[in-house]
């Protein structure tokens, strides 16, 4: 990422764009003037409104050429996203426009690794394949960390196909649970051992959480308790954990919001 990254970026402008645009969003964060961290932001969005504009384009006529480059934006976009920080409404999945830009690059991106896997193979990309698979890589420890949330979830008797996709997402969240859990224990939990959950998440979860299914919303609060795992280094997860058990917390009525009480338990998280 700090030298292969930048050397195809001057092959490919709009991820350079990308590149500038986080870095101006990064020093932004961190100057304690007001009228130089606003500077830095308005360099940020002019830089990421052309890369992202560029990258949308250029999805649909992709090739060998362009798909090392897009994959390494879609990384950039992730990284921008979530660094902007959370605004009310934000529920980092989707929020008041619909869905968020680095989760539509991210699923572009699924789509295309599963499809056309051979356009992405780059010798600069190979190390974070190989770190990608690591990350993905399935566990077989036999233990079901979300157990009790799936005995109330089956009490409430949600409708079959709500059923069977809560059923697939907790099947997927309980497998990053086991992967921290063991991981964590050694050393410091990395962002796509957690965000590897959001990667693998069906459409039919991502519509039940916009539509306010509570039972959806209950789900993405026990994400959170992998948020809170990241490390504090990573600046642009400052904060969400946090934002986002307000958001859900603040949409469930008092029966659900019970159902909370892991989550808040394991991240200190109060509410008011």
């Amino acid at each position: 990422m700090r030298v292969n990254l930048p050397q195809l970026a001057f092959s490919h402008r709009f991820l350079l764009h990308g590149i500038l645009a986080t870095a101006a969003l990064h020093l932004s964060r961190f100057k304690r003037d007001a009228l130089e961290a606003n500077s830095y932001m308005t360099k940020a969005l002019h830089h990421y409104g052309i890369a992202l504009q560029a990258a949308t384009q250029l999805m649909t006529e992709l090739d060998a050429s362009s798909g090392p480059a897009l994959y390494l934006f879609s990384n950039v976009c992730f990284t921008f996203t979530l660094g902007l920080g959370p605004k009310r409404g934000d529920l980092l999945l989707f929020g008041e426009n619909g869905i968020s830009d680095w989760l539509a690059q991210l699923r572009g991106m699924r789509s295309l690794l599963e499809s056309k896997p051979e356009i992405l193979r780059h010798a600069d990309l190979s190390p974070l394949f190989e770190v990608s698979i690591r990350n993905m890589a399935h566990t077989n420890s036999g233990i079901d960390h979300l157990s009790e949330l799936r005995e109330q979830i089956s009490r409430v008797g949600p409708p079959e196909p709500e059923l069977k996709t809560y059923s697939t997402a907790l099947d997927q969240l309980s497998e990053r649970f086991d992967v921290i859990t063991s991981f964590s224990r050694a050393s410091q939990v990395f962002p796509q051992q957690v965000f590897v959950w959001v990667y693998l998440l069906e459409d039919d979860f991502v519509r039940l959480l916009q539509h306010g299914k509570p039972i959806a919303l209950v789900i993405l609060s026990y994400f959170c308790i992998l948020l809170n795992s990241i490390g504090p280094s990573f600046w642009w997860n400052r904060g969400w954990m946090e934002h986002l058990l307000s958001e859900i917390y603040s949409s469930l009525n008092q029966e659900y919001r019970i159902w909370m009480q892991r989550p808040m338990e394991e991240t200190g998280w109060i509410p008011g």
